[in-house]
């Protein structure tokens, strides 16, 4: 199925406009959309790629982290939602109407996505200091395989062939990994660190699919721009995030230089440039396409852990972590 219009398109275009224009054309501009978004997510793999390094930099709790990444992103994110409703309003045929910001199912999608994400945050961060970043990296992305059974138990979606290789293939390099942590110095905290980033892969996955429900809009809506279901989501991970610091009374202000600069690079890098890229994306590609492509953040984050850190992973992870490799790309949706 061809992805949905983008924003601005839903907006300022009607019955006719569409019946003038040629299949063609379509089908021409849709391709076009598809290769944008799908750089986009290879653009937003590499910035968040750099996330676990800052984490690392950061400071502050686990939560607090997460609430500073998101308040640096706001700005630039609110820009993005300005800018796109301005494009959207001037597209129409008349821009003196008044467009609605948002309907109230899109707005509780976003605000929904942004309690995902807020816990996803919360986890992850937690894990990665239990566990080595190659651990939480290679976990954090199993996010894949469970969009894609999401995707089956909740849309009703018939489980393929593919599906349940990627299943059995990912929970094997699951195995494997948390086998090691049990193995090592300190295994039961490896192992609360390595099941939190599962779970922060859970949440993940959910946010994803309420990301790409709101992105793609219905069938008496046009599809909601991807700056305001980053600005709402932010706005709803930032009150998850705050809470749960306040709750267990973790440090908030950043201690130093580098902490703060950490936080900071979190909120704009992979904040605004990552999550927005790849929100942007689901607008036009499926959630599962795009998170199979987000595994180049695995490249990445143990590459630059490898490179900063020293923390070179041992050949049981390596083989974990092919292993969860080859479940997400056997998850990867086929061409009809």
């Amino acid at each position: 199925m061809s992805p949905p219009p983008p924003a601005s398109l839903a907006l300022s275009t009607d019955a006719a406009d569409l019946d003038l224009m040629s299949p063609v054309v379509v089908e021409a501009n849709e391709a076009r959309l598809r290769r944008q978004a799908f750089l986009a997510v290879i653009l937003a793999s590499v910035c968040i790629g750099f996330s676990p390094v800052f984490v690392r930099l950061a400071d502050v709790g686990p939560a607090a982290i997460g609430l500073w990444r998101l308040i640096f992103a706001l700005g630039p994110t609110a820009l993005w939602a300005y800018a796109e409703h301005r494009s959207a309003r001037a597209a129409r045929r008349n821009p003196a109407v008044r467009l609605p910001l948002f309907t109230t199912r899109q707005f509780v999608l976003a605000v929904l996505a942004g309690l995902f994400f807020g816990a996803d945050l919360v986890m992850f961060h937690a894990g990665l200091a239990h566990t080595t970043t190659a651990n939480a990296v290679l976990l954090g992305n199993l996010a894949v395989v469970f969009v894609l059974l999401f995707g089956w138990l909740i849309l009703g979606e018939r489980p393929t062939a593919g599906l349940l290789v990627a299943l059995a293939l990912a929970l094997a390099g699951t195995g494997l990994i948390i086998s090691r942590s049990l193995g090592a110095e300190g295994g039961t905290a490896g192992l609360l660190g390595d099941m939190l980033c599962v779970g922060a892969a859970l949440a993940y996955a959910a946010y994803m699919l309420s990301v790409r429900f709101v992105r793609r809009g219905g069938t008496d809506e046009p599809a909601l721009g991807g700056g305001m279901v980053s600005l709402i989501a932010n706005g709803a991970g930032i009150v998850v995030c705050l809470s749960w610091a306040l709750a267990t009374g973790e440090a908030i202000v950043p201690a130093s230089l580098q902490g703060l600069l950490a936080v900071a690079a979190l909120g704009i890098l992979g904040q605004a440039a990552g999550q927005g890229l790849a929100t942007f994306a689901l607008g036009r590609l499926p959630a599962g396409l795009i998170s199979v492509v987000q595994l180049l953040q695995i490249v990445v984050g143990v590459s630059l852990a490898a490179l900063l850190f020293g923390e070179i992973p041992p050949p049981v992870v390596v083989v974990g972590g092919l292993l969860v490799v080859a479940g997400v790309l056997a998850a990867r949706p086929r061409r009809a």
